[in-house]
């Protein structure tokens, strides 16, 4: 993958929550610009073997829209950034081609006693921690979402890696996602393409949006 297709690249189902929408008042539009850091929750990492070639690649996975744990899912292989970390003890970022991405990782299991819920670790992946070291190739899988400032704020130097990571994106769709909720999450949903990122009605259970963009 060379610098140019990582600009020019769609990168798909990156999830945004409708708590973003409502409370920090994010909003965007299909052919209209945003400006946001990307996250990944990553489910698997291993280093790069020694065969292999030290380079920055993108795969996607295309999932589906029933549930917001079903989207796409991505793989992706980069090298870590230098920096400290002063709240999360698996948290860093990952350099692709340039591009800075937040990386969380998914815990293995649920904790004693709890219900399985959400995305853990996949079988054959290194443990949440220690984080890589900078600069080793490394290979994680995870779903991509919008960065926080609860995220991006617990890392140093913050603005140096906001400059690294902050992208201004052309919006190619925004898929709205609509859910029920039991037990504790969104049991059943559906997924439905909209114009406009907007905070939901009373009368809707929106979990939040999925956008399509790609480098402006």
């Amino acid at each position: 993958m060379t610098q140019d297709q990582c600009v020019n690249m769609l990168w798909r189902d990156v999830f945004v929550p409708d708590s973003v929408v409502g409370s920090d008042g994010f909003t965007a539009e299909v052919g209209g610009l945003v400006e946001m850091p990307l996250a990944l929750y990553c489910r698997y990492r291993t280093p790069v073997g020694k065969d292999d070639d030290g380079r920055p690649t993108v795969t996607f996975t295309p999932g589906d829209h029933a549930l917001p744990d079903n989207r796409g899912v991505y793989d992706l292989v980069g090298r870590p950034v230098a920096m400290e970390n002063t709240a999360w003890a698996a948290g860093w970022m990952l350099d692709v081609d340039g591009l800075g991405i937040y990386v969380s990782e998914a815990a293995a299991g649920p904790s004693p006693g709890f219900p399985r819920l959400g995305v853990y670790r996949e079988t054959g992946s290194d443990p949440a921690a220690p984080v890589p070291q900078p600069g080793m190739w490394t290979r994680v899988r995870g779903q991509l979402s919008i960065a926080e400032p609860y995220e991006t704020g617990a890392y140093e130097p913050e603005a140096e890696l906001l400059r690294h990571a902050v992208r201004t994106w052309l919006v190619h769709r925004v898929v709205r996602l609509d859910g029920l909720p039991g037990s504790g999450r969104v049991t059943r949903g559906r997924g439905e393409d909209v114009a406009v990122v907007q905070r939901a009605g009373a009368a809707r259970t929106t979990v939040g949006y999925l956008l399509d963009l790609e480098q402006a």
